[in-house]
């Protein structure tokens, strides 16, 4: 188990564009890339974590349910995420480890979906989940995918930097672009 560095946009955005390839057997690597997504996941602020964002291109992400409910659970790996429904699309909050400090809400991902996939132990789960939840899996399937929420932006879309004021409290600046760029 390590707690392993994460790529970061736009330094590392080809990286990060690559497309992931499906797990095929539970085996001693994938129950180390099991543990450092969830070691990793658990030191960083944040309630998601694609396999690809550490620079394992393979179908794997950890997240954290329970925004919506106010305090996020233990970290859950799924091997293979498959969304297999979706409800209607909603705007609402977006933010990542790859892009620290960088939020929006103004992505476009549905109320719920359904999903299926291989958990921790390789058995097959199929769930739906809702809200912040249901946007946390659809967002790391992206990843897998080789995308990221800037992609879902639209024009008129508003972007915010986490900063900290004169005081030294935090405070959202609005951006016009991304810094780095």
């Amino acid at each position: 188990m390590a707690i392993r560095d994460i790529l970061i946009y736009p330094g590392d955005e080809a990286t990060l564009r690559q497309k992931s390839a499906l797990v095929k057997k539970l085996d001693a690597s994938i129950k180390g890339l099991i543990a450092d997504l969830k070691e990793t996941l658990l030191v960083k602020p944040g309630a998601g974590l694609s396999a690809p964002q550490i620079g394992v291109f393979l179908r794997a992400a950890a997240v954290r349910f329970g925004q919506d409910e106010g305090e996020m659970g233990e970290p859950k790996v799924f091997i293979n995420p498959q969304i297999v429904k979706r409800g209607p699309l909603v705007k609402g909050f977006d933010g990542c480890l790859s892009l620290p400090n960088v939020c929006t809400w103004d992505t476009l991902r549905p109320a719920w979906i359904v999903f299926t996939a291989k958990d921790e132990n390789w058995r097959t789960v199929r769930l739906k989940v809702e809200g912040i939840d249901a946007r946390l899996i659809d967002h790391e399937v992206d990843h897998l995918d080789g995308k990221l929420f800037l992609d879902l932006l639209r024009p008129g879309a508003k972007l915010y930097l986490a900063t900290k004021d004169e005081k030294g409290e935090d405070k959202l600046v609005q951006i016009n672009r991304m810094p780095g760029e």
